[in-house]
């Protein structure tokens, strides 16, 4: 297996990449949406994979496709004030003041809290997380390893732990798949809310900034012309993608046959807990557990390098290893505030983020139908961004104004659901930056 890795390296690269994208919530989305879907789990299942797996796909493919150097470079082309603010706010925010500490509270809470009594709680998940963040550091510190500690050694075990779950539940199904819950009665109902249950998943913020880490090792591995980089780095991603989709449908048909067993659960992590429950009896929580430290560890460590290597291209007077340690220091900080607050605080920069994220992919595929020209990015993002800016002023903090909700409300020739309304914003945007490019010169 390991021979068979080294001669084709894009293959432990997309291993590599399928790890730094799974985390402990691309267990738990389709655990729950297998449960409310259902019957009409099939339907759900293709809107899930459409976000959830289809969107990161592109924004892997576009760091190589679109020639930029890195996010900046992409970002940047709606101008560096832009650029600089949208990189920096969107690494702090998947990196140490969410998802990094995310990644160890959820290992502490999947994995180990059913085994501390209530009182030992705070100092235990403290213990852990130093831990866990003291191997995240390890595993970070020397970034051209990733390949091979990741995509050699630590994915394949994960996957094999997964087979494990898998194939008992395909054995020993629980039950039948029951009728969908209200959400998800109709088929077009079940593919809008899988479509939102992959979008919650918020892993397009996170393929812009793997994609890097794609493009850094294909190049590691020989790949030296544009059309080299990506070709290995389409190759990569398109093995992540399935790898990804496969576990998605596998872990969703879980709870799809699990309600006559378990009942409706809360949250996928009661499904999974459940689950393993039922197959391995107290073996296995150890068995959820080596499944959720693997993949939050592998984004974790994935996150840091991504995080540490940014912020020396910002400011290279300060090296790697100083940026990663800080990072994993404040990691375990704010990991020790616990899962609940992490999640709260994130939401609303992550509201205001993800569409900004979407409409760069769509930029970065679109740049040689509109010449590159500046003023399709500047006027795109600007519409999407003052939408996305009062919409997440307007929900956090209760100042929504009646007269522009009704305003914004009479923009909506796209059929598309509420959270994506921002889509008719970017068209209107993209439509002017166009008109213009034919009223403005630009400097090449």
């Amino acid at each position: 297996m390991l021979k068979f890795l080294k001669k084709n390296p894009y293959v432990s690269i997309g291993l590599m990449l399928f790890a730094l994208f799974f985390g402990a919530g691309n267990l738990i989305f389709p655990a729950f949406l297998g449960q409310n879907a259902g019957t009409n789990l099939s339907t759900a299942m293709i809107g899930f994979i459409i976000m959830g797996v289809g969107l990161p796909l592109l924004g892997v493919i576009v760091m190589g496709y679109s020639g930029a150097e890195d996010l900046l470079d992409l970002s940047s082309r709606a101008g560096k004030v832009f650029g600089v603010s949208f990189t920096t706010l969107l690494y702090l925010t998947i990196g140490p003041f969410f998802a990094i500490p995310r990644t160890g509270t959820t290992t502490y809470e999947l994995g180990l809290s059913s085994f501390v009594a209530p009182e030992n709680a705070t100092i235990a998940q403290a213990i852990f997380l130093a831990f866990f963040m003291a191997l995240t550091l390890w595993l970070a510190i020397s970034p051209n390893k990733l390949v091979d500690r990741i995509g050699t050694v630590i994915t394949p075990v994960l996957l094999l732990s997964m087979v494990v779950l898998i194939i008992a539940s395909l054995v020993k199904p629980m039950g039948l798949a029951q009728e969908p819950t209200k959400t998800y009665q109709t088929t077009s109902l079940a593919f809008t809310n899988g479509l939102m249950e992959g979008y919650n998943t918020m892993d397009a913020l996170a393929s812009l900034v793997f994609g890097i880490i794609v493009i850094n090792s294909v190049k590691l591995y020989g790949a030296k012309t544009k059309k080299e980089v990506f070709n290995n780095t389409a190759k990569s991603a398109i093995i992540a993608a399935l790898l990804l989709a496969l576990v998605y449908v596998f872990i969703s048909n879980i709870g799809a046959t699990s309600v006559s067993v378990l009942g409706l659960q809360k949250t996928g992590a009661g499904v999974l807990t459940g689950a393993t429950t039922y197959y391995f009896g107290n073996v296995g929580k150890l068995l959820l557990f080596v499944i959720v430290f693997l993949a939050c560890l592998t984004t974790s460590v994935g996150l840091v390098t991504a995080c540490a290597s940014f912020f020396v291209r910002l400011y290279d007077k300060v090296s790697y290893k100083t940026y990663a340690i800080a990072l994993t220091l404040f990691s375990f900080a704010v990991g020790n505030y616990g899962l609940a607050a992490i999640i709260q605080g994130a939401v609303p920069v992550l509201v205001l983020l993800y569409p900004l994220t979407m409409v760069l992919i769509l930029l970065g595929f679109l740049n040689n139908f509109f010449g590159g020209k500046k003023v399709v990015y500047v006027c795109t993002v600007l519409f999407t961004g003052l939408f996305s800016l009062y919409s997440t002023v307007a929900s956090t903090f209760k100042l929504a104004v009646p007269a522009v909700d009704n305003a914004l409300a009479k923009v909506n020739f796209l059929p598309v659901p509420a959270d994506f309304a921002w889509l008719n914003y970017a068209l209107v945007g993209f439509v002017l930056g166009i008109v213009l490019t034919f009223f403005v010169k630009e400097n090449k």
